[in-house]
């Protein structure tokens, strides 16, 4: 099958990851995939290097912009593309005006609780989970043209889920863009909270974005230092961090699905996460440690509890491990996207 893959944005993040591993995935599954990014993608360099998978951009510009639809038209018509697949609103709304006009069917893959006025010449609607798809039928959308499919990785499961190393600090790491609603103020205090415990431990935070120099002023007032802590850099091995991580922390206040979740999951790492939408259909109490959002106190006795409850806190993540093989690995969740592929090429 031809397929394109549309991405509009030009930072890296959930949803850019999505767009990278779906094209990567495809293309290794045997078909010929297109993808069309933003000329200036942070991460253009993960589809130039794939062999085998064509790589266009755009020079997109605001919902206005008339000029793009029809560079999308162009593009897909010199490709022979039979199915369109968008992620995020600017890519739906550009590239479904596009295909329309090269007659191309056209899935778009929510990630966020969005007005779904720019999805009006998508013809189906995949959302990562019930509550999306709850969203979207409440804003009248047909009920036909919206499936649920869950956001997967392609990070490789481990065998088994190793044991914490004996002596050393205990390393927590959490990664994502720097922004209120990822959390990592509370994370900050909660980690406090474990230090004047005693509790000998080193936390990671991975990633870049608008809050750093807030996050570091607060680091500093929490007499959190370079031993203790690291902060600022993004982290291009995610495989390697987390194979080096006790346990790994999703402090956000608003997570719509959390694609980290799963990678820690892939890696055997137990996790600790708070109660937002998109954890809370992955995890239960028998995969993760889930406490209340938008509480240092919870953040703090959930981190504790799986410090110290060392079995308990094993058996959480070879469970959660489980999950990842039977419901989020590759394997599982593609064969669900070609299926809504086809069925549209099928009309």
């Amino acid at each position: 099958m031809k397929i394109t893959q549309i991405m509009l944005a030009s930072g890296f993040g959930g949803a850019e990851r999505s767009f990278v591993d779906t094209a990567i995935a495809l293309s290794r599954r045997g078909h010929e995939v297109q993808a069309i990014c933003h000329h200036k993608f942070s991460r253009i360099d993960l589809l130039t290097a794939e062999d085998g998978l064509r790589v266009d951009t755009v020079r997109t510009m605001g919902e206005w912009d008339f000029i793009t639809p029809l560079r999308i038209a162009s593009l897909l018509k010199d490709f022979g593309s039979q199915v369109v697949h968008t992620q995020l609103k600017r890519a739906a709304w550009h590239g479904s005006r596009g295909a329309r006009k090269v007659n191309v069917p056209v899935v778009s893959k929510l990630h966020n609780y969005v007005h779904l006025k720019r999805y009006r010449y998508v013809d189906q609607l995949l959302c990562t989970t019930a509550d999306q798809r709850r969203h979207v039928l409440d804003a009248g959308w047909p009920t036909d043209q919206v499936s649920v499919i869950p956001n997967f990785s392609r990070l490789e499961p481990v065998q088994q889920v190793k044991a914490r190393s004996a002596g050393g600090a205990v390393r927590l790491l959490s990664y994502g863009r720097y922004v209120k609603k990822k959390g990592f103020d509370y994370l900050l205090r909660a980690f406090r909270l474990l230090l004047d415990d005693g509790v000998h431990a080193h936390l990671m935070i991975g990633g870049q974005g608008a809050e750093l120099d807030s996050l570091r002023r607060l680091a500093d007032e929490l007499s959190l230092g370079p031993d203790v802590l690291e902060m600022g850099r993004w982290l291009d091995d995610v495989k390697e961090s987390l194979d080096l991580a006790d346990v790994f922390v999703l402090p956000s206040l608003d997570e719509p699905f959390g694609i980290v979740m799963l990678e820690a999951m892939a890696r055997g790492v137990p996790i600790v996460s708070t109660k937002t939408k998109g954890p809370v259909e992955v995890l239960n109490e028998d995969l993760a440690y889930l406490v209340e959002l938008a509480s240092v106190d919870a953040l703090y006795m959930g981190l504790s509890a799986a410090i110290n409850d060392e079995a308990g806190t094993r058996l959480k993540a070879s469970r959660a491990l489980q999950t990842y093989r039977d419901l989020y690995y590759e394997d599982a969740v593609l064969p669900q996207i070609e299926r809504v592929y086809q069925k549209l090429c099928d009309r």
